[in-house]
This record gives C-alpha cells, sequence and structure tokens, in this order.
C-alpha cells in the first residue's frame, strides 16, 4: 500500500505513457513530486511527455528497473520476465484506488457487454439522483475522477483532509485490472465469460481467475446465473445474487420480470441485440437490490442511448446502413451481431490481431445470414479464411460466382471503398472484426473511428 507522506522522497517510474500513464503523471505533479524523481518507461520514441520529465524508451525501457522505490504501471502493461523481479514494487491505480478510496464501489467485469452495464447503472443512479463516476476500463482513468488521498501544502508536511466521497463510484475491470486484484467493496456484478485475451493470460483458466477476482471482497455479489453454474460458484462464495435466465431477475413473455411480477417490455429499449436483454437484467438485479423504484429503471433503460463502436448506427450513406460494432473483438462478440441483424447485412469486415481465436461457429452464422461481400484483415485472416472454407462460406478450389466476394486487406479506405461499390442498396455494412485491432491500429475504437471517418470521406 502506499504511503501518500512518503511519496516525494521516492524515485518513480510510470511504465508505459498513454492515456493512464498520463493520467498518473498529473495525479503525481499534483502530489506535489519534484519531476526530477520522475521518469516515463515505454518503448515507443514519440512520446507526448513534458520536457522537464525524463523518459527511457526503445529497447532500454525496461533496464535498471531495480533502481526505482515505485513503478506506476498502465493496466495493459503485462507482467512481464522483465517486471516479475520488481514485481512488489508495482503499483496500478487501480490497486491505489481500492486501497484508498474508502466510499461505495460498485465494480463490473464480463467478457463482453461490461461496458454498457456500467453505462447503464451510471445512468440509473444519475436518474435516481445519486452524485455517481464512471471510471475504469470503459476508458476514464480513475485518477482523473477520484479523490483518493490528501494534497500537500507547497512546503511542510502532508495536510490530512477528508476524501470527498460520491455516494457511488462504478468502475469497469477488465481482466487486466482484475489479475492480481485485492480489494474490498460494495457490490459486484460478473456477467458472462468465454474466451477472451488467451495469449495475454496464457490459458482460459488463468482469464477465468482473474475475472473470478471480481468476488473476493465484495459485500455482495450479482451473478449471471449461467456464469454461477458453470463454474460452481456457490460452492466457494455465499453472497450471490444469480440474474438472467433461471433466476428471479429474468425475462418473461416478452418482458424483464422481478420473480413473478412483470416490469416492462423488452421491446421498451432503444439499445438493440438480444444480448443486450442480459445487459438490462443485470442492472434490473442492481436497480431492486438498492431498491430504485422500477418506473425510475424502465425510464432509464428506453432513454438509453447507443455507446459508440458497439452496435453504433453511424448512418445511411450511398443508401448503404453502415453499423459500427468495433468493439466486438471476439467471434461470440460478432455472432450476437450477425443474430440481431441478420440477413440484413451484405457486407461485413472481419480479422486483425491474431490470439489463437476459433472461427468455425462464426462461419456458420455467416453462411445463414447470407452475407454476399466479405473484407478481411490480417492477421487473423488465415483462421478465418480455414473457417470459412470449411463451412463452405468459401470454396477452396475454384472461383464460384454464388459464393461471397472477399478481399484482403491492411488499408481500413479500401475496405469502405470496396462495400462501397459491393454492398447491395438498403442493406447493411457490418464492422464487427472479431478480433482485436492492435495488429494494424492502437484500439478498436481507432479503428472505428477510421471506419466512420472513410464513409464520410467517399461519399
Amino acid at each position: 500500500m502506499v504511503d501518500f507522506a512518503d511519496l516525494r522522497n521516492k524515485n518513480i517510474a510510470i511504465l508505459w505513457f498513454g492515456r493512464e500513464g498520463k493520467s498518473t503523471l498529473k495525479f503525481l505533479m499534483d502530489q506535489k513530486i519534484h519531476f526530477s524523481n520522475i521518469t516515463i518507461l515505454d518503448a515507443k520514441d514519440d512520446l507526448d511527455n513534458p520536457d522537464a520529465i525524463h523518459a527511457i524508451t526503445w529497447s532500454k525501457y525496461l533496464q535498471d528497473l531495480d533502481k526505482y522505490d515505485i513503478i506506476f504501471k498502465s493496466s495493459g502493461v503485462p507482467i512481464t520476465t522483465e517486471l516479475v523481479h520488481v514485481k512488489e514494487k508495482i503499483v496500478t491505480q487501480v490497486q491505489l484506488f481500492f486501497d484508498n478510496y474508502p466510499g461505495k464501489v460498485i465494480a463490473v467485469t464480463a467478457s463482453k457487454g461490461k461496458s454498457t452495464i456500467v453505462s447503464l447503472i451510471y445512468a440509473l443512479l444519475k436518474n435516481a439522483g445519486y452524485n455517481v463516476k464512471l471510471v475504469g476500463n470503459i476508458g476514464v482513468p480513475i485518477l482523473d475522477e477520484i479523490d483518493i488521498c490528501p494534497p500537500f501544502k507547497t512546503d511542510g508536511d502532508p495536510e490530512f483532509c477528508p476524501v470527498r466521497e460520491n455516494d457511488f463510484v462504478v468502475i469497469e475491470l477488465s481482466s487486466y485490472m482484475l489479475h492480481d486484484l485485492r480489494k474490498k467493496n460494495f457490490i459486484s456484478i460478473l456477467g458472462t465469460i468465454f474466451p477472451e485475451h488467451l495469449d495475454r493470460h496464457g490459458s482460459f483458466d488463468n482469464y477465468v481467475g482473474a475475472k473470478l477476482n471480481i468476488l473476493k471482497g465484495s459485500e455482495i455479489n450479482i451473478v449471471n446465473h449461467e456464469t454461477l453454474q458453470r463454474f460452481d460458484l456457490d460452492k466457494a462464495y455465499t453472497n450471490l445474487i444469480p440474474y438472467d435466465q433461471g433466476s428471479a431477475y429474468a425475462r418473461m413473455d416478452g418482458h424483464f420480470t422481478l420473480g413473478d411480477k412483470m416490469i416492462f417490455s423488452v421491446d421498451d429499449r432503444k439499445i438493440p441485440g438480444d444480448h443486450n436483454l442480459e445487459n438490462i437484467t443485470a442492472v434490473v438485479a442492481l436497480a431492486d437490490t438498492l431498491k430504485i423504484p422500477m418506473e425510475i429503471l424502465h425510464t432509464t433503460v428506453r432513454e438509453f442511448q447507443w455507446l459508440p463502436h458497439r452496435l453504433q448506427e453511424v448512418g445511411e450513406y450511398g443508401g448503404i446502413r453502415w453499423i459500427d460494432d468495433a468493439i466486438s473483438t471476439t467471434p461470440e462478440s460478432t455472432i450476437e451481431a450477425l443474430k440481431t441483424y441478420g440477413d440484413q447485412i451484405d457486407t461485413i469486415f472481419l480479422g486483425w490481431t491474431d490470439r489463437g481465436y476459433q472461427f468455425d461457429e462464426l462461419a456458420k452464422y455467416i453462411h445463414q445470414s447470407k452475407i454476399r461481400n466479405i473484407v478481411i484483415f490480417p492477421d487473423s485472416w488465415e483462421r478465418i479464411l480455414e473457417s470459412l472454407q470449411r463451412s463452405n462460406v468459401l470454396s477452396s478450389t475454384k472461383e464460384d460466382p454464388t459464393l461471397p466476394h472477399l478481399i484482403q486487406t491492411s488499408s481500413m479506405q479500401e475496405a469502405v471503398q470496396f462495400a462501397y461499390e459491393h454492398t447491395e442498396k438498403w442493406k447493411i455494412c457490418l464492422l464487427s472484426t472479431a478480433s482485436p485491432s492492435y495488429s494494424l491500429w492502437k484500439d478498436f475504437e481507432e479503428k472505428g473511428d477510421l471506419f466512420q471517418k472513410y464513409i464520410k470521406e467517399i461519399t
């Protein structure tokens, strides 16, 4: 646990200088840490860092780690062999938050859907009149939003003043953040779990172990019923509230339910997709747990808008409906997009980073959807092509005009141009790649932004 009173006497490193790293630097400067005590470590050389802050980049950035007293690590940085021997010196924003924030925290994780759940919770609590903050993996660095320690006087001893608490802090936690996390909090929500980030965690068991860390240290755990049964969670935990089918918080006759009581229609919502019914059901369970009136929940769900890059309707351009689902970076999440739009989809963009996923089930859904145009990006395109051939979506032996028109490209601009030329009028071009974005783009947001940019430029 970091001793804030002693921070100014430490030799501090910030490992990776992206959004979270810049937030950490601001936090340290706010604590009156002298710039000479701070070093930025990053593999990139083109850092947007203040001139006064020393930076070590390229191949030398992980050398001489022993000389630092504290290493503030961004959550996305794995504990590599170079970091193992200094692991006790490593601090993350999320651990710093849980070690020092005394207020009520609602933590959420799932393989997919967690951003929708936390955003719905945030909207619900705001509508219910609470003072609430939304932070974490959704893209808002914790230290930018939450007061977790007292400020220092300009000269002299630290002045310990009360932390300004919110009624609630809602935090989205990724498996990276949850790995080795120690916490105490009010409510945790655990959604469905399926294979994801296996290149980072090494195995599905390791990934599941990281996800299940969210249940430790919580007063109340709201858990997807299927997840609870699949991993026998009731054998290890007693403070469980199940939600979704098979529980008190589910759906029946086209309505969300609370026990035997029907609350409101599942169709009274703006966010599309059957998978979002499960996400909303998690929030039903939370609302009931917090004794928030169902009328406020109903209004929240009815008014809740799409999040960027999550089945986002970009608009109609060139007589084509463009859907940005850049957040879908696994085969399972892309399958949910296909279920949402069915045979309305005429063109789909697939591929990017190869994490070893299996695409056979996705290929079957593509075949059922009768998609006529497929764009595939590296590096996962070989696995996708093999699955498409096994599912008879593509021929491995000859050109067949009845089979989908396919191109392989590394250019988003070329992909969008292809979609303009080949997508049937009034049908959908869907960006839902079933793979992460890191081989070509910084993240799914950059991928989605480029998709939208070229749609509007080529019109």
